[in-house]
């Protein structure tokens, strides 16, 4: 019965206010949580790397460890950027931080020399008062802490799924096609009006893709571009067969790092254990990888309703908060365009939509090249540029923070608000 709601749910889900766990709280917060100074059950990948970073050997077993210390991820960072308060307290492993660092950085060239694909898209983190009320809109930051734990948990996952593979263990693969060619045709047409452009989209690598994201980084327009990328790529699924990934640009790919909070990663550490204590039979597979197609095409579903709750979470939270400020006006900074509508990034990190051709202004849309155009100044804007807007609506029904560029009329002709 555990085992069937877990695949109901196929994950845990992360809303602003709230945990919805996969499995039971008493297992998820306690029994399989790494306590500090505690004997856990666990299953350990243990990795042997070169000077270089390449992967020279790996062991895989069952053990017991016990945890020393409850790091963070604000914690570590603050030690690799040289805070003596902090590396004072963590003394003892102190080295073996550094040695960590060291290797992810090699690792992580690796990847990059690959081809693999590294967004920096900001992501808003929302926090809460006591009353669950929004207290403060921050972005999430990424720091040396949390690409080390990236880049080891990458890693893991890459031994683990090879491992499998050329054994013939059946498993759940972590999957990431190739790129649709339409997309890619309609994304070049899109790149070279900011003059960017894919060579021979008929052999695509994601290197290609990574170097225009680099070149992009910190500009104007980079954000818009990133996203136009991202939105031209397949959606990475589970599936019973290894597919490779093309993100991160690697042959063998799978879940294995949060068997907690994923059914996929189950499943896997239930096949890990088959590998190193049995021998399985040609129907044995069989029978396992018709189910696994099952199993992948389920837990596929539910990740994306994951996914899409955990959007509206954060969006339901910045509606409510921006209810009472409605009126009031804003520096915006032109991030996207779709369809008609224009996004834009307020001071705040919030994200706004201005509805081209709903709105009674003096602003027309320019969808081809990606600008406004004031029709009474003659002025222009397109990506990365700013301007005054005045926060017209909050709508839960929409599920957007709506705003029209700001004229001293402006707010003499807001509509009515929606609650």
């Amino acid at each position: 019965e555990l085992d069937k709601e877990a695949l109901k749910r196929g994950n845990s889900i992360y809303l602003v206010d709230r945990v919805i766990p996969m499995l039971p709280r008493k297992l998820s917060n306690n029994l399989c949580s790494l306590n500090p100074n505690e004997d856990k059950l666990t299953f350990s990948v243990e990795i042997d790397f070169d000077n270089n970073g390449k992967v020279v050997k790996n062991d895989f077993y069952k053990s017991v460890i016990k945890s020393k210390y409850r790091m963070t991820y604000s914690g570590v960072n603050e030690i690799f950027e040289g805070n003596e308060e902090f590396i004072k307290k963590y003394s003892k492993i102190y080295e073996m931080l550094q040695n960590m660092l060291s290797l992810s950085k090699t690792i992580r060239n690796i990847k990059k020399r690959r081809g693999s694909i590294d967004f920096e898209l900001p992501e808003i983190k929302v926090v809460l008062d006591e009353n669950k009320l929004v207290q403060d809109i921050v972005l999430r930051s990424r720091g040396e802490a949390e690409r080390l734990i990236e880049d080891f948990m990458v890693a893991a996952n890459e031994v683990v799924a090879e491992k499998l593979f050329w054994e013939e263990i059946p498993a759940i693969y972590r999957v990431h096609e190739d790129p649709d060619k339409a997309k890619i045709s309609a994304l070049n047409e899109s790149l070279i009006k900011f003059g960017y452009h894919l060579k021979n989209t008929d052999e695509l690598h994601p290197g290609k893709f990574q170097t225009i994201i680099e070149k992009t980084t910190g500009l104007p327009e980079g954000y818009l571009i990133h996203k136009l990328i991202l939105r031209a790529m397949q959606r990475a699924r589970y599936s019973n067969k290894n597919l490779g990934h093309f993100g991160l640009a690697s042959k063998y790919y799978l879940h294995f790092t949060s068997p907690i909070r994923r059914y996929s990663d189950l499943v896997v550490h239930r096949m890990l254990e088959k590998s190193i204590t049995k021998f399985m039979k040609e129907k044995e597979k069989q029978t396992y990888s018709e189910n696994f197609d099952i199993v992948a095409s389920t837990i596929s579903k539910t990740e994306r309703v994951a996914d899409k709750l955990e959007e509206d979470s954060v969006k339901i939270k910045l509606i409510e908060y921006m209810q009472d400020k409605i009126g009031n006006v804003y520096i915006g900074r032109l991030s996207g365009m779709n369809k008609n509508k224009v996004f834009m990034e307020l001071e705040n990190h919030i994200e706004v939509v201005y509805n081209v051709l709903t709105s009674r202004d003096d602003f027309i849309y320019d969808e081809e090249n990606f600008k406004i155009t004031d029709t009474k100044t003659g002025e222009s804007y397109t990506m990365g540029n700013t301007l005054k807007v005045i926060i017209t609506g909050a709508s839960y029904q929409k599920m957007e923070i709506e705003v029209i560029p700001y004229r001293e009329k402006t707010a003499e002709i807001l509509p009515e608000t929606e609650e």
